[in-house]
C-alpha cells in the first residue's frame, strides 16, 4: 500500500459516469478512507449509457439503468455543476457556480461529447444526438409507429438506434458517408454481414453520401437526394471532453494521455475512461479506448495502482458489445489484420465468429451469437498463442480445450 494513502486526500473526481465510479468504488474497497467528491454537470444520478439505444427507448425506465453507488460509499456528489478551471500549482478546481475545491489528488472522468453537423443548424425538424438521458429520453418521444426517423453515422450506437426503432415501427433510413459501415470497430466481412442484416430488416441504408443541408421536411445529400425525417439523429463519432485539462498544460490530442498507472503529465492529476488517451496492448500505439468495459475496469486498475506502487499496471484487452436486433455482437482486439478465419456459416446469420491475423498472429476476434468462442478467443489473444490454423478454422473444435492444448505444447 501506498505508505501514505491520506496525502491522497481529498480526492476530486470530474465526472459523474461509470469511470469515476469504478474509481472511487476501487479506493473505497482497497481501503482508502480519505474525502472523495465527485463533480458532474449532470443533474441525474448516475446511470449506465449502454442501455440508452436499446432497452430504455424501449420501455422509458430510467430507474432500471442506475448504476449501484452502494460500492462507493462515503462519496459527496455535487451534481449540475460544472468544472470551469483547474490551477494545479495550487491544487484547485474552481466550479460554475462559485465555489473552490482544493485536491490532493485531482482525477479527470469527464468522458467525451458527440459530434454535431452544422450543415442541420436551423433544421425544422429535431436534429438530436444520443449521449446522455436526457438524449434518449427526448429520441424514445419521437419513435412513435410510422415516424420517419433518419440516422446519420453508421457505427454502434446509430445502429443500435436503427434496430431498436425498426422494432418499434418506425421507418429508418441510416446515411454513412465511408463505403460501409462500423469503421472503426469491425472488419469489413462482419460490416457487410451487419448491413445485410439491417437491409433485411427494412432499413435504408445509403453509402457513401453526406448531408448539405435540409429543406421544409427533407433533408438534402450531397448527390442532390433528399430523405422525408421526422427525427434526426446524428451519430458522427464523439470528442474527448480534455478542454479543461489543456487549459492546465496537461499533455493532451483529443484525450489526455495517461500511463497505465493513469497518471498524467502533470503529478497529482490523473484521468480514466472515455477522456484518456492510452496505449491498446494489441496495436501499442495511444488510443482513445471508448468502451463499457474500459471505464469500468481501468477505473478500478487505477485507483488501485494510486494506493499500491506495486499493483500492476492497467493493460487490458480492449472489447465491446452490440446488441441489434436477434444478434449479440462482440468484438474483442484489432480488426484490421491482414488476414481473417472464419469459423461457421456467415450465410445461415444465427452464429459465427471471425477471428483476425496480423503476420500469423491472432490480434482480434469478432463474434455473432458466439459468447462460448468470445471468451476463449479473449484468452487467445492475450496469451500470445498460434494454435493450429485448421482447428481454429473448425467450428466443432472447442478452443478452450484448444487453449490448454497450446499451452501445454508450450511448455
Amino acid at each position: 500500500m501506498n505508505d501514505n494513502p491520506s496525502a491522497l486526500a481529498p480526492v476530486i473526481v470530474l465526472g459523474g459516469g461509470l469511470a469515476s465510479i469504478s474509481f472511487a468504488g476501487g479506493l473505497r474497497s482497497a481501503g482508502f478512507q480519505g474525502g472523495i467528491t465527485v463533480v458532474a454537470d449532470e443533474h441525474e444520478s448516475a446511470y449506465d449509457r449502454p442501455p440508452l439505444s436499446k432497452d430504455f427507448l424501449r420501455d422509458g425506465d430510467a430507474e432500471k439503468i442506475r448504476l449501484d453507488l452502494s460500492h462507493a460509499p462515503g462519496v459527496e456528489w455535487l451534481r449540475g455543476v460544472a468544472a470551469q478551471r483547474v490551477d494545479t500549482q495550487a491544487h484547485e478546481v474552481h466550479l460554475a457556480d462559485g465555489r473552490c475545491l482544493h485536491y490532493g489528488t485531482l482525477v479527470f472522468a469527464t468522458g467525451a461529447s458527440p459530434r454535431v453537423l452544422p450543415a442541420l443548424q436551423g433544421a425544422p425538424m429535431p436534429v438530436l444526438t444520443l449521449r446522455t438521458l436526457g438524449d434518449a429520453q427526448r429520441i424514445r418521444s419521437g419513435l412513435q409507429p410510422g415516424a420517419r426517423l433518419l440516422v446519420i453515422g453508421g457505427g454502434v450506437i446509430g445502429l443500435e438506434l436503427a434496430a431498436t426503432a425498426r422494432a418499434l415501427g418506425v421507418e429508418v433510413t441510416l446515411v454513412e458517408f465511408l463505403p460501409r459501415l462500423m469503421s472503426r470497430g469491425a472488419s469489413a466481412t462482419l460490416a457487410s454481414f451487419v448491413a445485410r442484416h439491417h437491409a433485411e430488416q427494412g432499413v435504408d441504408l445509403r453509402f457513401g453520401r453526406s448531408v448539405t443541408g435540409f429543406s421544409r421536411s427533407h433533408i438534402v445529400l450531397d448527390d442532390g437526394s433528399q430523405i422525408a425525417a421526422d427525427l434526426v439523429v446524428v451519430g458522427i463519432g464523439v470528442t474527448a471532453n480534455d478542454a479543461l485539462a489543456h487549459a492546465a498544460d496537461i499533455a493532451c490530442d483529443d484525450g489526455i494521455f495517461v500511463d497505465g498507472r493513469g497518471r498524467t503529465t502533470c503529478p497529482n492529476v490523473y484521468a480514466i475512461g472515455d477522456v484518456t488517451r492510452q496505449r491498446n496492448p494489441v496495436s501499442g500505439r495511444f488510443e482513445r479506448i471508448e468502451t463499457w468495459s474500459n471505464a469500468q475496469n481501468q477505473g478500478m486498475a487505477v485507483a488501485r495502482a494510486m494506493l499500491d506502487p506495486a499493483a500492476p499496471p492497467y493493460g487490458d484487452l480492449p472489447w465491446y458489445w452490440s446488441e441489434q436486433y436477434a444478434l449479440r455482437i462482440q468484438v474483442a482486439g484489432l480488426t484490421n489484420g491482414d488476414d481473417e478465419i472464419v469459423r461457421g456459416d456467415i450465410a445461415a446469420g444465427d452464429q459465427f465468429t471471425l477471428i483476425h491475423l496480423l503476420r500469423g498472429q491472432i490480434v482480434g476476434a469478432s463474434c455473432v451469437n458466439n459468447v462460448r468462442d468470445f471468451t476463449a478467443l479473449k484468452r487467445i489473444i492475450t496469451s500470445g498463442a498460434r494454435p493450429d490454423r485448421a482447428a481454429l478454422a473448425d467450428p466443432d473444435t472447442d478452443l478452450r480445450k484448444l487453449i490448454a492444448r497450446t499451452s501445454s505444447q508450450a511448455a
